[in-house]
């Protein structure tokens, strides 16, 4: 997958956006339309929310009950064939490999995390270190996918990278994960993703009490290619991916919110060098 090709992941949150736009032009609700074609209820909505992959039995069927004319029923048959296709599994969990790959075309992204610093910003040294402690990843995994860790954050180095937002908790920068060399390069890779102009970072710091974000940590990705907004949320051996406008909203507020409650990116830079600093 180059970086001009968005992927078929992306590719099917397209393909579902064209085909709610051609049934709600049918006057027809997804309901109506699954009972149509004697589809579970369901069926619908997660094509269109890109969920489910699309056999070109599937598109010729909607096509014919959407009354589509024969230009976009070639675009979507193409576009369905498109959002079929295979890539390379990425070095993750199985729950997680459908994240790397949307993190991969997002146009911006928006990290939270409370008490360590995210996967995708994490050097190769301290992503082991944290990797090695997991009871979910097997110890033959753990250097590949700490490897590939390293080359998900050289990403943010490179041109055309993602717009990034972060707020961490100030325990993220000030846990010690590994021997001082480990933790003082981690934290020299935050200062150089920092000093980005594309780059965003922010702490909030232990001392400022309560704030929206506690007890969570959570991802927000903007496709613009999809026109589509994903909240991700990972626990120990699961994910979520919640795309429903009501979902993606309340943790846009939270994001904002914590962003106020934050010191400044220029405050957090300073935090950072006295962090290295006391490191010698």
């Amino acid at each position: 997958m180059t970086s001009n090709d968005p992927g078929p992941l992306v590719q099917r949150l397209v393909l579902g956006t064209e085909l709610r736009e051609l049934r709600e032009n049918a006057d027809l609700s997804a309901d109506e339309a699954a009972t149509a074609l004697g589809w579970y209820r369901n069926k619908i909505s997660k094509i269109e929310t890109g969920e489910s992959k699309l056999s070109d039995k599937d598109v010729q069927a909607l096509m014919a009950l959407y009354g589509a004319k024969e230009r976009a029923a070639d675009r979507v048959l193409a576009m369905a064939k498109e959002a079929r296709r295979k890539i390379p599994p990425a070095r993750v969990p199985d729950w997680a490999k459908k994240y790397v790959n949307l993190e991969a075309c997002a146009s911006e992204i928006k990290l939270f995390y409370g008490d360590t610093i995210p996967g995708v910003l994490q050097t190769r040294d301290y992503a082991r270190e944290l990797l090695s402690a997991s009871v979910v990843v097997p110890s033959v995994d753990v250097d590949a996918m700490a490897e590939s860790r390293e080359r998900r954050a050289a990403r943010f180095f490179q041109p055309n990278s993602p717009l990034l937002w972060v707020v961490l908790g100030e325990e993220a920068i000030r846990r010690q994960v590994g021997d001082q060399d480990v933790r003082r390069a981690q934290l020299e890779q935050l200062r150089s993703l920092a000093e980005l102009d594309h780059v965003t970072i922010q702490v909030i710091p232990l001392a400022s009490g309560a704030h929206a974000g506690l007890g969570i940590a959570f991802t927000l990705l903007h496709l613009e290619q999809a026109n589509s907004d994903i909240a991700y949320i990972e626990s120990l051996t699961s994910s979520d991916y919640l795309s429903r406008p009501q979902h993606t909203s309340a943790y846009s507020l939270v994001f904002d919110r914590l962003r106020v409650a934050a010191i400044s990116d220029r405050d957090t830079l300073s935090l950072i060098n006295q962090e290295i600093d006391a490191l010698g």
